[in-house]
Parts: C-alpha cells; structure tokens; sequence
C-alpha cells in the first residue's frame, strides 16, 4: 500500500474512521433556494455583495463627449445599473436574464435598431422561463442559447427570440450524469455551495443567543419541596414563600430543586450559578471565517470587522476582493453588458461608432489626497506626452479635455468647454513660423528689454539676449507671466495706501528663478493655461499681504496649476533659492512708513496672467524697475 498504516491509532487501516468518510451533493430546489435567502441574513449578503459591487463604481465611456452624454442618458432613461444589479443577484441564486424592450414581435430575431428603439429594459429569474431546445450550429451567433425562451406572467405565457434574451448564468455545472439539461444551461446557485457552512455559522449564533437568557442561573433549594408542592395548602405556602424570596430576580431564571426533607436541619438554599463565555466568541468567528472563505469575500468585507493582525489595516483584504470582483466584471458581467450595448448605443446614437468602448471604473474611492496625487501623475503624464510632439495638438486637446472630464478631477469642465466654439475649443493646428508673416514670429523678453524674435526679426540692442538666441544651449533661466489687469491691484493699493507702485507693466508672477542652467526646449510649455496661453486665478482662496526681503510688499495667493508648473521647471532642471515656491505679485518697493501690513484685507479680486515668458537669468533687473 503507498500509504502509510499504523496499527495502534488504525490510520491506514480497516478500521481507519476516515474510509467512511463519503462527499454527496443535493441539488436544491427553487423553493430552498429562496428560503435560504430570505431567512439568513448572512446568506442574503453573501448574494448581494458581489451583485452590488459589480456596478457599484459602474463604467466610463470613451467617446466624444456628446456621445458620451448621450450614452449615459441612455442608460439612466432605462435603469440599466440597477437592473444588472438585479439580475447579477438572480446570477448567485442559480441565473437569471434581462429581457430587452425592442420592436417587432417578440418571437422573431432583431438585428438592428434605430434611435430610441430599446424601450425598457427587466431582469427575471430563471424559474419565470422556460426553454426551448438548445441550439448547437456553431455558425449561428445564438449557439448555446435555446431556440426560444417562454415567460411565464399574470397575464400567461409570451414566446421570446434568444436575441431578446441576455442570459444571467450561474455557476458552471460539471458537466456529469447527474447535472439535468436546464442546470447545464443556467449553471447552479452559489448558495448550493455555502449552504452548509452558512447553517454552522446560524446555527451557532442561535445556539449563543439562546445562552444570553442563562447568563446567571438561580437554583433554588427547599427541604420537603416534592411533599410541599403535593396539596393546594403546600403549594399555596410556597407560592407565598417564593415571592419574597425571589423579589428582584426574574422567574425564568430561577430554577427550583429538592433540598431533602429537613431533618438533619438544612434549610433553604439559593446558589447562583455564571455561564462561562469564554472559548465562545473563538467558536462562532472559526465558523464565520470558514463561511468567507467559501463566499471569497473577506471577512472585513462580509462581517464588518476590524481586520486580524498586529499594525494590519485591512487594504490586502480590500485589494483581493476588488481582483475578485474585477475579474468578475471582466468574465461575467461584461459579456452580457455587449449583447445590451448592441441595442443601447443606437438606442442613444442611431448607430454604433467604431471607435467607442467602454472602461469598468476603478473600485476603490480615493481620499482626497489620493486623487490630488493621481492628477499630479496624469498631469504630468499629458505634459510629458504634449513634449514629446507625438500627437497633434487638437487630437490631444481632445484626448486630454476627455481625460479631465471622465476622470473628474476639475469640476465644471465640461459646461465650461461647451460654452466655448467649436473652432477655439480645441485651438489651431501649431504652424511652423512663416518668415514672410511677423505675426507668426515667437517673441521671448529679457527681464528689462525689449521684446526679441527667435526668428532673427527683431534687435532689442541687448547683447545677453543676443548670444542667447544664437546658442540653443541651457543657460540660467527665469520664467514669469505678466499680471494682465494690473490696474485692479494697483487701484487697490492706491485705495489703501500705497503712495507708489509698480508700473502695470512690470507687475507679473515668477514662475521660475533658476540659477541651474536649463534647457528651455525641455522645460516644454504647460498645459493647463488656455487657448490664449493664459491662466487666471479665481476670486477668494487663501490670500495675504506680506512683506517679502527688506522692503518688498507683495500679494501671496493660491494657485495649484501655478505650483504645479513650477514642479515641472524644476523637474526639467531648474532650481529654486527657496524651500517652498510661493506665487506672489510685487507690489512696490516703497511701501510709506506707518502701513499697517497685517491690518490690510488682501486683494480678493481676479488675476489673470498672461502667457509664459522665458528669459536668461539677470542679476540686476531690480535696479531697473521704477514706480510711479
């Protein structure tokens, strides 16, 4: 024997315990099945977790954004996230089906429909059809489905073609003797498969819930209690006797007993007896732990608690179960959702593009740093790609809008992009400059000079620009964009105080001040400002009037896509004198003596900044800067 045999504890043997051990299996019936489900809670959500994860996040489209409007509009109209839900809990009670509203009669084929041509959408259970004979041409696009399904309502039976039908299964049925054509078709409940472990964990809730009431037991000991209790004169006696005796304690939890006749002079006695939980608790979760692993839902998921070990929180188990619920997406439901989306995009488009498809939304819900941390990565991502001059700039406008919208990380955005026109929404095509027209020329400004041509068109007498323009290599670089409605701040200020300020054309914010040489073609251009190469900070936030150095008044604000292009800089090379970068505007140099700094409500008005300006490095440019 290729085993091994011990005589004394009979592991091997004849007379090994284990060789009577048998598996069987029951298939269970329509009526077991929904008892099951609607008698234990605990069953009830092992059904519906998956049904309600599955859909729980949903699905992003990705399309135009009217079609996808479209799309959605569509779907709500028809219900169509909750009704799978319902019929993916139909899938875990042994299968189920969504019955689509298309025109025609019902029992005969649809290949296409128009706009508006899906009228509804229901899910049923199995046990509300019946089936014809199964179709096994392996050229017809129905194989494996019945020749014809039969609903069964109040109002009789209806005849429906398999094209009308999407089919819900259940679990795979192995494929034996005892498997009947119907349970081949739909497959088996998932409750078949949990039952027993789900009755161990009831049962021993049950069993602990009855014990609650015999917390603390009461025993109660009278001599002669079986003579006493014989005539109507006893029995009266000890009713009278027990009502002091037990005054305070409940009657069902007091137990009467014997205590002898009394003759060697003991007399009543009272005991109180404590259950014992200890060991209970260890019993009831080693049952409840077995019943999730058979569910493959963890416990954290399916019984609420705290996940087990030391410094442990959990984001295992939540990454497991999401795989699980993804691959369930993926192999189950996802399928069915391409037989409706045969109906439901022309439904919504009046045709099926070619291009469109669909993404299952990720199913864990950030926290709010977490999404702040995604959209740095994807913003950086579009910056990194927009550099690498791969796609047109319109085709990523598009691609990169959609991103945005989809991933809802500025909301708005899209109202916002339909008010603008169809010409500037996306901007112009980038042309190479045409030395014949100026206008095309690319102008960049030396801090205190005049505005230079990359071209060679234009002489600004400035030496440094000069031998820059001729010398593509990195040098020391300095970034700013201009405060384009100075004269609200300047007003401002003037209003508050401010005897001088900086002219309206000297007022900007820095972007950059690098002292590290830089290659300006790598820095790349940012993104988020607009089609004008403009970016504005909204009314409010966080402000503050500030004095910066020895004499340097300043308007600090917020700004995320200032800071984030700031980031940018430095990742291509820059450098920054400071810890932080804090976007400011200077206010003047010459603030009068005796202003109250810290008593000033900062500006709290708009800034609108115009487009990036790439200069080298000059040490000096203060002296330059006049006020008036």
């Amino acid at each position: 024997m290729d085993s091994l045999v011990n005589a004394l504890t009979g592991q091997g043997t004849a007379s090994d315990p284990r060789r009577g051990n048998r598996y069987f299996s029951r298939r269970l019936s329509a009526q077991e099945i929904a008892a099951a489900y609607e008698g234990s809670g605990m069953m009830a959500k092992i059904i519906d977790i998956p049904a309600m994860d599955k859909v729980r996040e949903w699905r992003n489209w990705q399309a135009e954004a009217d079609q996808i409007k479209a799309i959605e509009a569509e779907e709500k109209r028809l219900r169509l996230r909750q009704v799978i839900r319902e019929a993916e809990t139909f899938r875990g009670l042994g299968g189920g089906a969504i019955i689509l509203g298309l025109p025609g009669r019902p029992e005969l084929p649809v290949r296409s429909i128009g706009k508006d041509g899906l009228a509804y959408i229901m899910a049923v259970s199995r046990y509300k059809l019946s089936t014809g004979p199964i179709i096994d041409d392996y050229a017809d696009p129905d194989f494996g489905k019945p020749q014809w399904f039969r609903l069964t309502t109040t109002r009789g039976q209806h005849t429906l073609h398999p094209s009308r039908v999407v089919m819900f299964k259940g679990d795979p049925v192995a494929d034996l003797l005892t498997a009947t054509d119907d349970d081949r078709l739909w497959g088996r409940s998932r409750i078949e498969r949990i039952m027993e472990a789900v009755q161990n964990s009831d049962s021993a809730n049950g069993a602990f819930a009855g014990l609650v009431t015999k917390v603390r037991n009461v025993i109660i000991g009278i001599p002669g209690l079986s003579d006493l209790v014989s005539t109507e004169e006893g029995e009266a006696r000890l009713n009278k006797r027990l009502q002091a005796l037990i005054l305070g304690e409940s009657l069902y939890n007091a137990t009467l007993r014997d205590a002898g006749d009394g003759s060697s002079g003991a007399g009543e006695t009272v005991d109180h007896r404590q259950v014992n939980w200890a060991g209970i608790p260890d019993i009831m979760m080693a049952f409840a732990t077995f019943m999730s692993a058979l569910s493959d839902i963890p416990a954290t998921r399916l019984l609420g608690k705290s996940p087990d070990g030391q410094n442990s929180t959990g984001k295992s188990d939540d990454d497991n179960w999401n795989k699980m619920v993804k691959a369930g997406q993926e192999l189950e439901t996802s399928p069915c959702l391409d037989e409706i989306d045969r109906y439901l995009i022309p439904s919504a488009l009046g045709s099926i593009p070619d291009d469109i498809y669909y993404e299952w939304a990720p199913l864990d819900t950030p926290t709010e740093k977490e999404r702040a941390d995604t959209f740095k990565v994807i913003a950086d991502a579009l910056n990194i790609v927009q550099t690498m001059n791969l796609i047109p700039d319109q085709a990523f406008a598009k691609a990169g809008q959609n991103t945005l919208v989809e991933g809802g990380y500025m909301p708005g955005l899209e109202g916002a992009l339909a008010d603008i026109p169809e010409n500037l929404r996306w901007g112009a095509e980038q042309q190479a400059p045409d030395d014949s027209d100026p206008s095309a020329l690319v102008t960049i400004e030396p801090k205190g000079g005049d505005p230079v041509s990359r071209a060679g068109g234009g002489n600004s007498g400035n030496a440094t620009a000069d031998a820059w323009l001729t010398d593509a290599g990195p040098i020391p670089l300095y970034v700013q964009r201009k405060l384009l409605n100075a004269s609200d701040l300047i007003a401002w200020a003037k209003d508050n105080g401010f005897e001088t300020t900086l002219e309206a054309s000297d007022m900007h914010v820095t972007v950059l001040y690098s002292r590290n040489p830089v290659d300006m073609m790598q820095a790349g251009r940012d993104w988020r400002e607009d089609q004008r190469g403009e970016i504005s900070v909204r009314p409010g936030g966080p402000r503050l009037i500030e004095k910066l150095g020895e004499n340097a008044v300043v308007l600090s604000f917020a700004s995320p896509d200032l800071q984030y292009r700031h980031n940018d800089l430095i990742e291509a090379g820059g450098s920054h004198d400071y810890a932080e970068y804090q976007p400011h505007v200077t206010i003047s140099y010459n603030a009068p003596e005796g202003l109250d700094i810290e008593a000033l409500q900062a500006f709290n008005g708009k800034l609108v900044f115009g487009p990036e300006i790439f200069s080298p490095l000059e040490e000096g440019w203060k002296a330059k800067v006049e006020e008036n």
